[in-house]
């Protein structure tokens, strides 16, 4: 048996097995960047205490509670389309000037201890503009709608009864009342826009029915039985005022 033979016996006899092959390496995900930029922020400040909901364009809304230095942190998540319409109404609040909203700080005889509210509104350019007022203020109409949208936005942290906000909201229509549930505020339907589902509702003040013309919201129809009590239980128009409270 030649020498080149006898080896390719002695490699095929080898019993020792083979490397084992080397798995290749799986690329490492790439996580997802997320840069939030913020529409719209209403902060309250009373004593130790305050609250600042912030929407940002991710459709994130936070809402931070602080007291004595503790905070509390809630988030939920909203979509797109309500996004566009809060931001369209911030906006238009973009068009008043800060200086034109009375700020109690520079006003003799503001109330230290009185709440102050502040809400902020970005700029597209990149800036932002504050609005810095108390609950006395008479606000500009587009200022108001700007902190009426984040209101409304704020109470989606409060807790409810199912079973009450499921009132068929269908007989709706402009000229009706509806009664906010957070604070019994009565406010007039002035549009519903059938193209959009949104409606545009004015507060009420001590006139009546004759609307305070301070304050304007924008909501959509599926979001009034969340926000507003169902017109059988809270009644189809506000109560008249009483003789006292005319001027």
């Amino acid at each position: 048996m030649t020498g080149g033979v006898l080896l390719a016996v002695l490699l095929a006899a080898d019993p020792s097995p083979s490397p084992a092959p080397t798995p290749t390496a799986l690329p490492t995900p790439t996580p997802e960047k997320r840069d939030p930029h913020l529409i719209a922020a209403l902060e309250s400040r009373q004593g130790i205490g305050m609250e600042r909901v912030a929407l940002f364009d991710d459709g994130t809304l936070v809402r931070v509670r602080g007291y004595r230095g503790e905070q509390i942190v809630d988030r939920k998540a909203i979509s797109q389309e309500e996004i566009a319409v809060v931001r369209r109404v911030c906006l238009e609040a973009l068009a008043v000037r800060a200086r034109d909203v009375e700020d109690p700080g520079r006003s003799v005889l503001g109330d230290a201890e009185a709440r102050r509210i502040t809400l902020e509104v970005a700029d597209p350019a990149g800036g932002s503009r504050v609005y810095t007022y108390d609950d006395l203020a008479s606000l500009p109409l587009a200022v108001g709608r700007a902190r009426g949208a984040v209101e409304d936005l704020r109470g989606r942290f409060e807790k409810q009864d199912l079973a009450e906000t499921k009132w068929d909201t269908t007989p709706l229509k402009r000229g009706g009342f509806l009664r906010r549930r957070s604070d019994g505020v009565w406010y007039r339907i002035v549009h519903d826009d059938a193209l959009d589902h949104d409606f545009e509702l004015e507060e009420l003040g001590i006139e009546g029915e004759q609307g305070s013309y301070k304050l304007r919201i924008f909501v959509y129809r599926g979001d009034l039985p969340r926000l507003f009590e169902d017109p059988a239980v809270a009644g189809l128009r506000p109560p008249a005022p009483s003789p006292a409270r005319r001027r």
